[in-house]
């Protein structure tokens, strides 16, 4: 048998049920045809190819594309449409990324951490204090507990940088006491400490900007100000742990790499998660080197490495001007 021949029933199965959208899980799409064992765990896998002995040719053939995948919570998005080049279609569009640079910015990742060795008060560790102090206290109940998470976010905010041309600078530290009780509701629980696989998912990517929208209503609403995407990403970065921080060194890392657009937006989050999963291996040997004391989410990981290297070239570039 062909081992085309082997995944057409699935083919069939979306010409007679499919519509213009069909999501499966992978063991309701086991019913249908066997998954081979290197679709569990290799993105690739899902790729939109014209191959008409592969495994994509089962649905290809049907005049489908795979729209998202998730390997971590296992299900798979078909959507009609027709192949585009060798694009897969769960990702924004291909980036050319220099990969000599990308390098660079993970050693710089390994270089921002280990900075913190011989100092025991470095304020990199802010973020961590910070992070572990809401991660642990999920559900405040009572304003003593609100007040203790309003203390770790305005400090790890001033250690990094956040009270220079901020309306933070007028303000006391329970200004932030609105935006904790925002950031602890039920709704969006299923941001934290988000996987790279989820970072590179439309769904997820629109609810951080959404979460950050509501975050600049309640800074707004309590008389405060309107927070820059700076801001609102180190906030959410320090509390919820869902996105990088997108301030000056980060940016200017993200367009000398070519790694994902410069603005705050879901087509560069998503950029990223698809980043980080091309370079796994690279990108969790970081993380597993970082969890001496806390576990670093993907995006903490991917903040390291662009700040630091951006940090870097900026130091590098004026040097060399004097």
């Amino acid at each position: 048998m062909a081992i085309g021949e082997k995944y057409a029933p699935l083919g069939n199965w979306l010409k007679e049920h499919g519509g213009d959208s069909v999501k499966l899980t992978f063991d309701e799409l086991n019913q249908i045809i066997p998954i081979p064992n290197h679709a569990y765990k290799n993105r690739p896998s899902w790729a939109n190819l014209s191959n008409p002995a592969s495994f994509c040719s089962s649905w290809i053939s049907a005049g489908y594309v795979v729209d998202s995948i998730s390997l971590e919570e296992q299900w798979v998005v078909f959507r009609k449409g027709e192949v585009q080049g060798h694009t897969h279609h769960s990702k924004p569009p291909y980036r050319v990324v220099d990969q000599k640079k990308l390098a660079e910015a993970i050693h710089a990742g390994y270089e921002c951490y280990d900075s913190m060795k011989d100092d025991p008060h470095h304020r990199y560790l802010s973020w961590e204090y910070c992070h572990e102090a809401f991660r642990l206290n999920r559900r405040p109940q009572i304003d003593a507990t609100i007040d203790y998470l309003c203390l770790h976010l305005a400090w790890y905010l001033a250690s990094w940088g956040m009270l220079r041309n901020s309306f933070l600078m007028q303000k006391d530290y329970k200004i932030h006491a609105d935006v904790v009780r925002l950031i602890y509701q039920p709704e969006w629980d299923d941001l934290w400490d988000l996987s790279p696989e989820k970072l590179s998912q439309e769904y997820y990517a629109d609810r951080i900007m959404k979460l950050s929208e509501s975050i600049t209503e309640a800074y707004v609403a309590s008389g405060a100000g309107i927070p820059t995407d700076t801001l609102l990403t180190k906030i959410l970065l320090g509390t919820v742990g869902c996105v990088p921080a997108y301030d000056r060194y980060f940016k200017k890392a993200l367009a000398d790499t070519g790694a994902a657009p410069q603005a705050f937006s879901a087509k560069s989050i998503r950029t990223l998660g698809n980043l980080y999963l091309d370079h796994e291996d690279e990108f969790e040997k970081l993380r597993k080197h970082c969890g001496s004391r806390i576990e670093y989410p993907a995006a903490k990981i991917l903040d390291m490495c662009f700040f630091e290297y951006g940090f870097q070239r900026d130091a590098s570039s004026q040097e060399d001007s004097n």
